[in-house]
């Protein structure tokens, strides 16, 4: 849950957070989400879009103006403005192939073991065991030089931290100071859980590879500076599809946008 979200108009889109990461105080792992096919775009928060619109900015390299989505009324729209505003040199070769690469060998380095023992199949939780995980997830950011945020805390927490919010909110019709107290609390309980968790929020090497070549894509292209211009709208749409909730088979370029 965020609070004192820095917020910044992209149009008719509405206020969008400007913070890179995305909305996972309430994550509770896919089963217990609602079923894919039951949520559209047009059905997403605006705000939830400019998250990802953000994230993917930083993943591109690249810079809206304020008013760069004030026309987009559909998914393709947005492609659009997006591929727009990418100036890079095209270069045909596979960025999530690079990625792996990158990342195997970071892992090797960091847990100093032979590159052929890691395939996309591999477990993230085999090769780092809860005991040493935050620390050994620290030192795979170290090597990598990209921020990883593959950890939660368990779902017990979750749940509490959003049991604690709901009541705090309640206690406002009865006391004030005890809803604020409350609200503190969770606040810190929440920041306390979160700096010691271990929970893997993705389960392999694969799933790795695709979230960092998502939300880091020129960081891991090998020539810096280049682009495959085939990849753009995959990216995009495999970015909605992973932090929304959404199916990609609806995720089309005629799908309406719910702020319209």
């Amino acid at each position: 849950m965020y609070f004192g979200r820095e917020q910044k108009n992209y149009g008719q889109a509405g206020h969008w957070n400007k913070n890179s990461g995305r909305r996972k105080a309430l994550h509770v792992g896919s089963n217990a989400m609602t079923e894919l096919n039951d949520i559209k775009l047009e059905n997403i928060d605006p705000e939830d879009i400019g998250d990802i619109l953000v994230r993917l900015e930083k993943s591109f390299g690249i810079k809206y103006s304020d008013t760069a989505f004030k026309k987009a009324k559909t998914f393709g729209d947005i492609c659009e403005v997006i591929e727009r505003y990418i100036n890079l040199e095209h270069q045909d070769t596979c960025t999530t192939q690079q990625a792996f690469y990158k990342v195997r060998n970071a892992i090797s380095q960091t847990l100093q073991i032979d590159e052929r023992s890691i395939g996309l199949a591999t477990e993230l939780k085999d090769l780092f065991p809860r005991k040493y995980r935050r620390r050994n997830i620290k030192r795979l950011q170290q090597q990598l030089g990209i921020k990883l945020d593959i950890l939660r805390m368990k779902e017990w927490l979750i749940w509490t931290v959003f049991a604690g919010f709901v009541f705090s909110f309640i206690a406002f019709f009865f006391d004030w100071r005890i809803a604020l107290s409350g609200i503190a609390f969770f606040c810190l309980f929440s920041k306390a859980a979160s700096l010691s968790s271990k929970e893997l929020e993705i389960l392999t090497v694969q799933q790795l590879t695709e979230k960092i070549a998502r939300d880091n894509y020129l960081a891991v292209r090998r020539k810096k500076g280049t682009i495959n211009n085939n990849e753009v709208f995959k990216i995009i749409q495999d970015t909605f599809s992973a932090d929304l909730g959404l199916d990609k088979s609806l995720l089309t370029k005629d799908a309406s946008l719910g702020w319209n």
